[in-house]
């Protein structure tokens, strides 16, 4: 990089779809907005600037339209990423489509003095849901600077300081949207950190966000594994995200696609089908033991209501009808390691109404201990899908 004694910024002119919108970059990024973005970065009001063609490139830039919607911004020695928001916030997902793919291009970058800035241009829409807050207090954990949250922004952003301090706050989120549920996050063991995530469309992007602080936040001995949601012919994250979650070393990548959870099912009567969880978290939400209200990850399991080994066993199904059932979420139950025992052991069941059923030749010793631990005893009406209940047939017809 050549040393600037004035800030320059070069910018790639084109957006993706500036050919057909007739939307360009140089329109949306007008001279008040680099002045703005400048004095917030050197304190400096002179400054020179060049929009770019699609075939420029140099060691900061690709050939390729604008990607990130992203400026350059160079000045002495130092290379600033600045990354901007839509004019107008919209979706759930608006504010963070081109966050990854900026965040891909600052860290793959080898050049040593380099920053990383977001910048809000947002004329209208609302840009602090909950989700939206979720989402900049990631970036922040990744290492983003915000120029200017105020006006836009009266909440004070700050970076999670733990794994466990985003979990904790992705579930609240999603607990307030159901809509907010395509990733989820969870614990398996006291260092095993699971998420499972879509891997297209806009969610492929806050799938890559959530890695991203993930990884920066990993301490010695936590295990994290991603298990990418495949679906049909659609692919994993982008090759971009794939390559800065591998250099990184912290997170492992599993694709899960049918043809895995078939091997697994074929295997095995394992109950940790990651494509069975993700069902489970997609139709009960994130774990919580339906009947005591746990919601110590590590200790909550997804219980089968027609046991694996019983679908294995019926010869009416096809091999893709078995593992439909083995893997479909309305065939279980999120339950802590207490009550899956129990259920397994054919301590307790439901009956059609979801009312809990107690096996009648408990001791009376230990059907106290069973009674106060069990603080709900009719299963909530969520549940009791017209699915759960033909699950629950088979299991008590076999029983």
């Amino acid at each position: 990089m050549q040393y600037r004694n004035k800030p320059c910024f070069i910018i790639k002119k084109n957006l993706q779809k500036s050919g057909t919108t007739g939307v360009y970059f140089s329109d949306v990024i007008t001279q008040d907005v680099l002045l703005d973005v400048c004095r917030r970065i050197t304190g400096l009001s002179d400054y020179d600037f060049l929009f770019v063609d699609n075939d420029y490139e140099d060691e900061f830039l690709e050939r390729s339209y604008n990607k990130g919607r992203m400026a350059i911004m160079e000045y002495k020695d130092e290379v600033s990423y600045i990354t901007f928001s839509d004019l107008e916030i919209g979706g759930r997902n608006s504010s963070v489509q081109s966050v990854p793919t900026a965040f891909n291009m600052f860290y793959s970058n080898p050049y040593a003095k380099k920053r990383l800035y977001y910048y809000f241009l947002n004329k209208s829409g609302n840009a602090e849901t909950d989700y939206q807050i979720l989402i900049y207090r990631l970036m922040n954990t990744i290492g983003f600077t915000f120029l200017n949250t105020s006006p836009t922004l009266s909440t004070q952003l700050g970076a999670f300081v733990s794994i466990e301090d985003i979990i904790f706050n992705r579930r609240v989120n999603a607990g307030r949207n159901q809509s907010n549920n395509s990733t989820f996050i969870t614990k398996s063991g006291s260092n095993e950190i699971q998420i499972y995530g879509k891997t297209y469309g806009a969610n492929k992007y806050e799938t890559s966000l959530i890695c991203y602080a993930l990884a920066n936040l990993w301490q010695q001995g936590q295990q994290i594994t991603l298990y990418e949601m495949l679906e049909g012919n659609l692919k994993q994250l982008p090759a971009s995200s794939l390559s800065v979650i591998e250099s990184m070393g912290i997170i492992d990548v599993v694709p899960t696609d049918m043809t895995l959870e078939k091997n697994i099912f074929e295997k095995t009567n394992s109950l940790r089908s990651p494509r069975y969880l993700y069902n489970l978290f997609n139709k009960l939400g994130n774990k919580q033991c339906a009947l005591c209200k746990c919601e110590i990850p590590e200790l909550i399991q997804g219980a089968h209501i027609w046991p694996v080994a019983d679908i294995k066993k019926t010869v009416q199904l096809t091999q893709e009808e078995k593992l439909a059932c083995a893997i479909d979420g309305d065939n279980g139950l999120w339950l802590c390691e207490n009550h899956h025992k129990m259920f397994d052991e054919h301590l307790l069941t439901f009956n059609q109404n979801g009312d809990v059923l107690f096996r009648s030749d408990i001791d009376r010793r230990h059907m106290r201990f069973i009674d106060e631990t069990t603080r709900f005893k009719t299963l909530p009406e969520l549940i009791l899908t017209e699915k759960f209940l033909e699950y629950l047939w088979r299991r008590n017809k076999v029983s």
